[in-house]
């Protein structure tokens, strides 16, 4: 396909993504609204408490239910936007049933870990009612740390397959940068990323004993040992301005402003909607629609935090491997394999893109090359 049309594919699905985006935008809090607002949640509560009157059971009951409300509303969605999108672009590798088979085993371990930091988060409610919202942060800081080092190591096995890089020269060549800037890398992993798409990453996870480089294999199959050093390189960045910790101080100061908002907000909303307090698990859905709509004041914020470390790492991956022309072709290769716009709307990406677009990428990297002579 010539260049053009490659990058008319590319606006047509992201224009498709985005507008997906922009839905979920207003679905989500609608849906949690119409909960909130009307009788609706009042009504489920008390069809989950004549199936379990005991506290605990009848929470259980009713976030089931709930949750399957909202996995029937968002089964057509996910299944447009995750199968028929990805197919219709010749994104995907999945076939109908390995398709539901990954989401409904998402929605799974989602419900399961969801119902139990609700349980936890209850329990705070009912025993500190005028200080639950600190002791919830403290327990949600915890836990996020925790899933910071396990996600890595159990959750990731459990949708794909880790392997060891086998090319001993492109180990060879990744593990002398490693050693220049003193990351102790036990071993480079790829991950079986082409069993659901033909899109390339790399990631830098975990934290401790867990953390690793991780190269999908379509990045490895797609990629030179040029452009994936690079690749790494930018991910070491991360390692070397310590970017797992800035976010997770970052979310967990977020997190702190959200829970006190949500305290403050529920005592003043819940009453005027037939609900006792934070403790009426009727009033779930209120304190949801609280987190969402704070959440959404938030992401632009978040998406420019996350922004400026990704430049950063850019910059670094400049530094640490200084061709210039590597950089650019590896950005062009990401944006052909991922179709991503090179050049998305400046008001879409200010609020949603964790990553300056492809051409503010390539265009640091001329203005970087530009600052240091001829590369």
């Amino acid at each position: 396909m010539a260049e053009s049309g490659i990058l008319e594919n590319a606006k047509n699905y992201q224009r498709l993504k985005q507008g997906l985006s922009l839905f979920y935008l207003f679905w989500t809090p609608f849906l949690l609204g119409l909960m909130a607002f009307t009788p609706f949640s009042l009504f489920l509560d008390a069809i989950s408490g004549a199936l379990a009157p005991q506290p605990y059971a009848r929470l259980a009951v009713y976030f089931t239910l709930f949750s399957l409300i909202f996995l029937f509303l968002d089964l057509p969605l996910s299944y447009f936007s995750g199968y028929e999108i990805e197919h219709r672009f010749e994104l995907s590798t999945q076939s109908k049933r390995n398709w539901a088979f990954f989401f409904f085993k998402r929605a799974l371990l989602s419900f399961a870990f969801s119902m139990g930091l609700l349980m936890l988060l209850y329990t705070v409610i009912w025993r500190f009612p005028d200080h639950w919202w600190f002791w919830a942060w403290a327990g949600y800081a915890a836990v996020s740390y925790v899933a910071g080092k396990v996600f890595p190591v159990w959750v990731v096995p459990m949708f794909y397959k880790y392997d060891r890089v086998t090319d001993e020269g492109l180990k060879a060549r990744i593990f002398r940068l490693t050693e220049r800037f003193g990351l102790p890398l036990q071993n480079l992993y790829s991950l079986n990323l082409s069993k659901t798409t033909k899109k390339a990453n790399a990631a830098f996870m975990g934290m401790g004993k867990t953390k690793r480089v991780v190269l999908s294999d379509t990045l490895i199959s797609n990629f030179t040992p040029e452009e994936i050093e690079i690749v790494v390189a930018h991910e070491l960045g991360h390692y070397k301005h310590h970017d797992i910790v800035k976010q997770l101080v970052f979310g967990l100061a977020a997190s702190l402003a959200a829970f006190a908002i949500a305290f403050h907000f529920l005592r003043i909303l819940a009453a005027g909607n037939g609900y006792s307090g934070a403790g009426d698990i009727a009033a779930m859905p209120l304190l949801f629609f609280i987190f969402y709509g704070f959440g959404l004041l938030l992401t632009p914020v978040q998406s420019a935090f996350s922004r400026r470390m990704e430049r950063a790492a850019d910059r670094f991956a400049l530094e640490a491997v200084p061709h210039t022309e590597v950089f650019v072709s590896c950005m062009q290769k990401l944006a052909k394999v991922n179709l991503s716009d090179p050049s998305p709307n400046p008001l879409y990406e200010w609020f949603f893109y964790d990553h300056p677009s492809i051409a503010r990428r390539i265009r640091l990297a001329r203005d970087w090359q530009a600052s240091r002579g001829a590369a």
